[in-house]
């Protein structure tokens, strides 16, 4: 697509890019440190794991800041009230991301993940990996749009759907499993824990594919 060269660094405050800035720069670190605690937990190092996952609640909490700030230097901008609108729904949706990573990171901190089945651990981790990677395709989409380079950016937003489309598929399955392998599951709150589980970081994914739209819209309608 010819045009769209626009920066979105052209149209907010430095502030404001600065604070987005690290306002996705504390969503890679939520999904770095997850990441390891999923690393951690397949080889038995549940210790350091907790470690990583109550690093996910305290970087969850910092984000929330930082949205809050974000938002107010949106809100109080000279921007076009729509444009406020479409930025204010990415950053509530991107926030979001968080919110439902942070539930997962809660589960897994109680989840004795190693008596999951085999079955449904392997659904767990594809769909760990599915959210963690569409928020990796997300930022990049982002920060891209600060560089003008908006025709990228909408290569990873198409990518971020195929991930969703994909989640949903390992998310149905997980969910077949649970039924089919409900006798193995003891005691029943392990059902309750892996079934939040599953249905945090499905949202999860859902979460980043509706940031992508937003990212989009925002693209198409202001920076081209």
């Amino acid at each position: 697509m010819e045009g769209l060269n626009i920066r979105l660094s052209d149209i907010l405050s430095v502030e404001a890019i600065e604070t987005l800035i690290d306002f996705l720069s504390n969503l890679e670190k939520i999904a770095k440190a997850f990441s390891s605690s999923l690393d951690l937990l397949n080889t038995m190092r549940v210790g350091e794991a907790r470690v990583q996952l109550a690093e996910v609640l305290k970087l969850e909490e910092k984000g929330k800041d930082l949205r809050t700030r974000l938002e107010e230097l949106i809100v109080s901008s000279r921007l076009e009230p729509s444009l406020k609108e479409d930025l204010l729904n990415f950053v509530i949706k991107a926030d979001a991301i968080g919110d439902h990573i942070k539930e997962a990171a809660r589960e897994l901190t109680i989840l004795p993940i190693l008596e999951i089945p085999v079955e449904i651990r392997n659904g767990i981790i594809e769909l760990s990996k599915l959210s963690i990677t569409a928020l990796h395709q997300l930022i990049s989409a982002a920060k891209k749009t600060m560089e003008g380079n908006n025709t990228e950016a909408l290569e990873d937003i198409k990518l971020i759907n195929k991930y969703e489309e994909r989640a949903d598929q390992v998310d149905l399955a997980n969910r077949g499993l649970l039924l089919t392998l409900a006798d193995k599951l003891r005691p029943v709150t392990m059902s309750i824990l892996i079934h939040d589980l599953n249905k945090d970081l499905e949202e999860s994914v859902d979460a980043c594919q509706v940031a992508g739209e937003y990212l989009k819209l925002i693209i198409l309608t202001w920076l081209a």
